[in-house]
């Protein structure tokens, strides 16, 4: 009886005092209060908990760049990954890396996983291109001096194909540039896959 009212107490509290909206908001170049160029995984792991962090190996440009960095909340929506200036003490993150379908991570001008292309056109207030889906640098985007360009953080898209026909997606697909012009994309939905945050 004692265990079950534990935890009902444990559970009003979370659901009175859930995790601030505001640590999964990052302002461009900057972070927030606990994910900035100062943090280190000691810090994180103050916070979070050793089960939730993870020393992992990935492989970037196309194979060509092995960086070694820790993933916290693996496969959940508050998951993220930081690559390390300082590797041999894990601290300073040098970049983050966001995505997953229930991503809870946004940026404060309004962009998160999920975003749909119609969004990323109206908040960054002109058309823009990015790089053809499909291969390893696909859906790169490039906002042509809008309201969304910036050296602090790199968007790459992703779409559902299931609608377009071949000669259709062979205009979107490859290493070539894509307009947001292109009417192609009104047929299928084009989204935020992945955020690279980086910071100054």
């Amino acid at each position: 009886m004692k265990q079950i009212v534990s935890l009902l107490v444990v559970l009003f509290f979370q659901t009175i005092n859930p995790q601030p909206k505001s640590d999964f908001v990052l302002t461009p170049c900057v972070g927030n209060q606990i994910l900035n160029s100062k943090t280190s995984e000691s810090d994180i792991i103050k916070i979070v908990g050793k089960k939730n962090v993870e020393k992992v190996e990935r492989w970037y440009a196309e194979g060509t760049e092995r960086v070694v960095g820790s993933v916290f909340f693996k496969d959940t929506p508050q998951s993220f990954f930081i690559k390390w200036k300082d590797t041999v003490n894990f601290k300073n993150p040098e970049w983050i890396e966001i995505h997953g379908d229930k991503s809870l991570w946004e940026i404060d001008n309004g962009i998160r996983i999920g975003t749909e292309l119609k969004e990323l056109v109206k908040l960054n207030g002109k058309h823009f291109t990015f790089s053809g889906f499909d291969w390893d640098y696909g859906g790169q985007t490039i906002f042509e001096k809008g309201n969304l360009e910036s050296d602090c953080y790199s968007i790459q898209l992703y779409y559902d194909y299931e609608d377009l026909f071949e000669n259709e997606w062979n205009q979107i697909v490859g290493d070539k540039t894509v307009s947001t012009k292109n009417p192609i994309l009104n047929k299928i939905k084009v989204y935020v896959d992945a955020i690279t945050f980086y910071f100054k």
